[in-house]
């Protein structure tokens, strides 16, 4: 598509993220290749398809794969996470060490080029170059004038999200207990579900409870405050309980970008 040295390279290393791995959120790609936004958006529809509904929504796919009939596919599958917070939590959404995402009248579809009406990026702009010599671009070196954090779309124990509400990939959960309940059914998968693709039913609700108690053990050491009222049990530790993620399918979703 690019005939520009620059941006064919830029090409080039999409191509060879998608042949690593076939499925990717818009941010893990930009966590890993230094690209502008909106030539992405022109971008990535020459490589891969993307997925409206199902287990890999709003992810985008290699051209030629299809996830629903690779059972190994669900490593692939998003999870919508979202910081539970309330009272009944021990923290209020304003005691919070996490920012709140983005309002959904922001939001515009993954292909929608947001640039002032004097330039707009069209397939000329990927072959003829877009400018680098803007003033925040001659800050940073061009191989991560763009790079988002690797926080962006990856999980860790004993860090927090950058936001409340989170999409990961569950191959980019990168925590031993949450990899062993993805990978309880593996090699008896036997159908891909809406829901919960291949994955075992309520793996999305298991994974969210694990994951809300280490986020509440994590804001617990950093604020002990917060709890200091929390109910304790008779031999004096804490009753943390799991809430099912259940309900919260039921809610309006705000989705992000990615």
């Amino acid at each position: 598509v690019c005939t520009n040295p620059v941006d064919k390279k830029v090409e080039e290393e999409l191509r060879k993220l998608f042949e690593v791995r076939p499925v990717w959120s818009r941010n893990a790609v930009k966590a890993n290749i230094s690209v502008h936004p909106d030539k992405l958006k022109l971008l990535l529809p020459y490589l891969a398809y993307y997925m409206l509904t199902g287990p890999w929504r709003s992810l985008w796919v290699r051209f030629g794969y299809d996830p629903r009939k690779h059972p190994e596919a669900k490593i692939y599958q998003v999870l919508d996470f979202r910081i539970r917070c309330g009272m009944k939590y021990g923290y209020a959404p304003n005691d919070m060490p996490v920012k709140a995402k983005r309002s959904t009248y922001n939001y515009s579809l993954p292909i929608t080029v947001k640039k002032p009406v004097s330039h707009t990026v069209s397939v000329h702009d990927l072959k003829q170059g877009l400018g680098t010599s803007s003033a925040s671009g001659a800050k940073k070196p061009a191989s991560s004038r763009y790079k988002l954090k690797e926080s962006i779309y990856i999980f860790r124990e004993g860090a927090l999200p950058p936001y409340r509400q989170m999409f990961y990939q569950l191959c980019d959960l990168n925590v031993e207990s949450l990899q062993k309940i993805i990978h309880r059914n593996d090699g008896t998968e036997s159908e891909c579900t809406e829901r919960d693709g291949w994955c075992l039913p309520k793996t999305s609700d298991d994974l969210r409870d694990t994951m809300s108690l280490m986020i509440k053990q994590i804001i617990r050491s950093t604020r002990p405050a917060l709890f200091s009222n929390t109910t304790s049990s008779e031999d004096g530790k804490e009753q943390l309980t799991y809430e099912s993620g259940e309900d919260e399918d039921d809610e309006e979703e705000e989705e992000e970008e990615f």
